[in-house]
Protein backbone atom coordinates (compact mmCIF):
# COMPACT_ATOMS: atom_id res chain seq x y z
CA UNK A 1 0.00 0.00 0.00
CA UNK A 2 1.12 3.83 -1.56
CA UNK A 3 1.97 5.89 1.88
CA UNK A 4 -1.12 8.09 0.12
CA UNK A 5 -3.02 5.43 0.54
CA UNK A 6 -2.60 5.36 4.06
CA UNK A 7 -2.36 8.63 4.70
CA UNK A 8 -6.23 8.80 2.68
CA UNK A 9 -7.36 5.73 5.44
CA UNK A 10 -7.01 7.33 8.71
CA UNK A 11 -7.93 11.02 7.73
CA UNK A 12 -11.16 11.80 6.88
CA UNK A 13 -12.76 15.65 6.51
CA UNK A 14 -15.40 17.29 8.42
CA UNK A 15 -18.14 16.83 5.61
CA UNK A 16 -17.12 12.96 5.24
CA UNK A 17 -17.83 12.70 8.74
CA UNK A 18 -20.97 14.14 9.14
CA UNK A 19 -21.79 12.06 5.96
CA UNK A 20 -21.39 8.86 7.64
CA UNK A 21 -22.83 9.88 10.75
CA UNK A 22 -26.50 10.73 8.35
CA UNK A 23 -25.79 7.90 5.89
CA UNK A 24 -25.40 10.06 2.76
CA UNK A 25 -21.98 11.07 0.29
CA UNK A 26 -19.79 14.14 1.23
CA UNK A 27 -20.55 16.21 -2.00
CA UNK A 28 -24.47 15.87 -0.18
CA UNK A 29 -22.93 17.54 2.84
CA UNK A 30 -20.76 19.93 1.07
CA UNK A 31 -23.91 20.92 -1.06
CA UNK A 32 -25.75 21.56 1.60
CA UNK A 33 -23.08 23.70 3.21
CA UNK A 34 -22.75 25.93 0.20
CA UNK A 35 -26.08 26.30 0.37
CA UNK A 36 -26.92 24.58 -2.60
CA UNK A 37 -29.12 22.39 -1.58
CA UNK A 38 -31.71 23.54 1.52
CA UNK A 39 -33.52 21.53 3.48
CA UNK A 40 -37.17 21.36 2.89
CA UNK A 41 -38.29 19.14 5.77
CA UNK A 42 -37.67 20.15 9.05
CA UNK A 43 -37.20 16.23 10.13
CA UNK A 44 -35.32 15.06 7.14
CA UNK A 45 -31.28 14.31 6.49
CA UNK A 46 -30.89 17.56 4.70
CA UNK A 47 -31.88 19.46 8.43
CA UNK A 48 -29.83 17.14 10.51
CA UNK A 49 -27.00 17.44 8.50
CA UNK A 50 -27.36 21.32 8.52
CA UNK A 51 -27.83 21.30 12.31
CA UNK A 52 -24.64 19.03 12.57
CA UNK A 53 -22.52 21.52 10.56
CA UNK A 54 -23.77 24.80 12.32
CA UNK A 55 -22.97 22.83 16.16
CA UNK A 56 -19.29 21.99 14.52
CA UNK A 57 -19.11 25.77 13.51
CA UNK A 58 -19.96 26.89 16.96
CA UNK A 59 -18.01 24.53 18.62
CA UNK A 60 -15.15 25.76 16.45
CA UNK A 61 -15.49 29.36 17.53
CA UNK A 62 -15.92 28.59 21.02
CA UNK A 63 -11.99 27.51 20.97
Amino acid sequence: MRLAEKLKEKRTTPYKEVAEKFGVTAQYVGKIARGQRVPKRNSGKAMKVLCELEKMCNEANKN
